[in-house]
């Protein structure tokens, strides 16, 4: 098993690659490593995207285990310990592997119950970290408060409100890895500042608000649902992209 917050500062959540060939997610897998990202997220929240064709794909890839890291959300309506077990456990069957790096919690359930099965999982060698999903950056769940985590994680749909908020976001301890769903609408690509900075940079306008978040102070680790090489080039080139300080600080302004 891996060290502690070894995490890609993108993230991969193969959603999207459902209906994909074998041969084309084998592909996906190769290329994501190729491009620096190694994390995959499968989040249970939509069961109903993934199936075991995601871990025969892996599996045959010719990458190993040790190269990538997999979290895994099993979702919420989970009130009982033995439900979390079972949940879990179709996950890892689900990518055809033994344990996972990062287990997010976000159950209806006691703090005592979510405790005991951590400490099973752990026990078994299943797990690695726990963290623990946000309403939004930096505002955990209240039942999850004190909850014992090295990993949170958050959806947050982008926008001029939403960007400004985040201006206040501060670095997480060292202990701690801050992961972020962005979710965009079409907003960006009729903002006409928005438009003028991308361009200066020879970026699209959701590349430019990537780049931004993937250069924030608070070190955010951004989650993508790239299912073709385009999307997840398209994330490669924005976090790679070289912007000025100046640009960065002001951008929260300009929209």
């Amino acid at each position: 098993m891996r060290q502690r917050n070894s995490y890609s500062r993108i993230i991969q959540d193969p959603a999207g690659w459902q209906e994909l060939s074998k041969g084309a997610k084998i592909h996906l897998f190769q290329h994501c490593i190729e491009k620096g990202i190694t994390t995959f997220l499968v989040d249970f929240c939509h069961a109903d995207t993934y199936d075991s064709g995601l871990g025969t794909a892996f599996s045959e890839s010719g990458l190993s285990r040790d190269e990538i890291q997999i979290i895994a959300c099993p979702g919420d309506n989970l009130s009982d310990e033995e439900s979390i077990i079972s949940r879990v456990e179709q996950i890892l069957e689900i990518l055809d592997t033994d344990y996972l790096d990062l287990l997010i919690l976000d159950f209806n359930a006691p703090a005592d119950v979510l405790l005991s099965a951590v400490e099973r999982f752990r026990a078994r060698g299943k797990i690695v970290e726990v963290g623990v999903l946000e309403n939004r950056p930096g505002e955990k769940k209240d039942f999850l408060k004190d909850f014992p985590a090295s990993a949170t994680i958050s959806t947050l749909k982008l926008g001029p409100g939403a960007i400004k908020s985040l201006t206040l976001a501060e670095p997480a301890s060292e202990e701690t890895t801050q992961m972020i769903i962005p979710e965009s609408g079409d907003w960006e690509n009729e903002h006409e500042e928005l438009n003028k900075l991308a361009q200066k940079y020879s970026l699209r306008p959701k590349e430019i608000l990537f780049a931004w978040l993937l250069h924030h102070k608070a070190q955010f680790h951004a989650v993508i649902k790239g299912n073709s090489e385009a999307v997840i080039d398209s994330a490669f080139k924005a976090f790679h992209a070289s912007i000025i300080d100046e640009d960065l600080e002001k951008f929260p302004e300009r929209l």
